[in-house]
């Protein structure tokens, strides 16, 4: 009866060190005030872009793309810029491509950004549609995401 008595002991133990060690961490965390942020995925560790109105109806839309690592290639593969008079109907006026648009990627590096350039008309709302791309040894990931309107 002891024997059993024993097991018991022994897995109640197990189980106290397996819960403390998932409680730790979190508690760490929260005490530091960090919180870590999961990569985008295995390639992109993190990206971002966003719509510049300098004047005279000019839209940049400016990107960057981080990755897990150095990256083979690394930036956009497409820029949909999109149009409106009233921010509800949207009309795509023009589209970038990498393979049609120098400097749209980087090369072995692993942060890449850039930027396109349209002429727009001014008062108008402009926004973009954002194709990223992060690629190492004949594999990848890309995301797509709106950027916000600008006035």
């Amino acid at each position: 009866m002891s024997h059993n008595r024993e097991k018991n002991i022994f897995f109640l133990l197990v189980v106290l060190v397996i819960v403390t060690s998932l409680i730790i961490p979190v508690g760490v965390e929260a005490a530091t005030g960090t919180i870590a942020q999961p990569y985008a995925s295995y390639y992109l560790d993190n990206y971002s872009a966003y719509v510049y109105l300098p004047g005279g109806g000019e839209v940049q839309v400016y990107f960057d793309v981080q990755g897990t690592r150095t990256m083979d290639e690394l930036g956009a593969l497409s820029i949909k810029i999109y149009e409106s008079t009233d921010k509800e109907t949207w009309t795509r006026v023009v589209t970038y491509t990498h393979d049609s648009t120098s400097g749209m990627l980087g090369y072995d590096d692993f942060f890449y950004s850039s930027h396109v350039t349209y002429q727009g008309v001014e008062g108008r709302y402009y926004k973009a549609y954002v194709c990223i791309w992060a690629g190492k040894d004949g594999d990848g990931d890309t995301r797509y995401f709106w950027t916000t309107a600008k006035p």
